[in-house]
């Protein structure tokens, strides 16, 4: 049975109003809290890993509030979407301890219903409509592993990773670009995260590095502008040479 997923990211700003605010009631309000952040923009990439391990990649979709005009107009896009692929899970990679909490502060804020993926189903039975991976790979245990370290992990290249961490708030159109793209690359890093886990776990006939390459591939022929482009092409170069390089021991 194939199985198909939407990749999920947000990028988020400080509200100095929303802090100064609660600030006014409680003097040691913290300005990192969940609270007083809102969703400048969102992003979702769909692919698909098939009964025999073949790998195929849908849309890429994006909301910043430069084209859209604000937070409520960037999560109705996004809700919209979800709510159009209510039978498909959401995945994210720590979304449970801040981009769903926004998101449903969002909601509450402007009398959203969530999409089905995120509402909360006492007593849901069949399978989950929200995957967090973080929590996957944490198991059992107590520590959690950053998305950049599974990737460095896999062998990603660093310089597909360096904006990661951190991304500047944008002051221009070119820098509400360059946060799309940023948002846009967190959700295909995330796919390629996915993949590893589907291999970990005995996904029947997925072979990573021809996965990895159908993902980015995939991802590019939809963003053919994307600020890093150059550098997932020089890594796609990078992993077919290491199947070429694996036929060539095997000869």
């Amino acid at each position: 049975m194939s199985n198909t997923y939407l990749a999920v990211d947000l990028e988020f700003a400080w509200d100095e109003k929303l802090y100064e605010d609660h600030r006014a009631f409680d003097r040691k309000s913290k300005r990192h809290a969940t609270a007083v952040h809102r969703i400048t923009a969102a992003a979702v990439f769909e692919f698909t890993v098939g009964d025999h391990g073949e790998v195929s990649t849908g849309a890429v979709s994006s909301w910043n509030q430069h084209q859209w005009g604000d937070e409520q107009a960037v999560v109705t896009e996004l809700f919209n979407y979800l709510s159009q692929h209510q039978n498909l899970p959401v995945l994210t990679f720590g979304g449970l301890g801040k981009d769903i909490p926004v998101l449903v502060l969002a909601a509450i804020a402007y009398g959203m219903p969530l999409p089905a993926q995120l509402r909360d189903q006492p007593g849901r039975k069949g399978p989950r409509p929200h995957l967090e991976l973080g929590l996957m790979l944490k198991g059992g245990g107590r520590t959690w592993s950053h998305l950049t370290q599974v990737l460095l992990r896999q062998g990603v290249p660093a310089n597909l990773l360096q904006s990661k961490p951190k991304v500047e708030q944008p002051k221009d159109p070119a820098g509400w670009q360059r946060l799309s793209d940023h948002c846009e690359l967190d959700c295909l890093l995330l796919a390629i995260a996915k993949i590893g886990w589907l291999r970990a776990q005995g996904q029947n006939g997925l072979d990573v590095v021809p996965a990895i390459i159908g993902l980015i591939e995939g991802f590019l022929r939809r963003r053919p502008d994307h600020a890093l482009y150059c550098q997932l092409k020089d890594y796609t170069n990078m992993l077919e040479q290491r199947i070429a390089d694996r036929y060539d021991l095997a000869c």
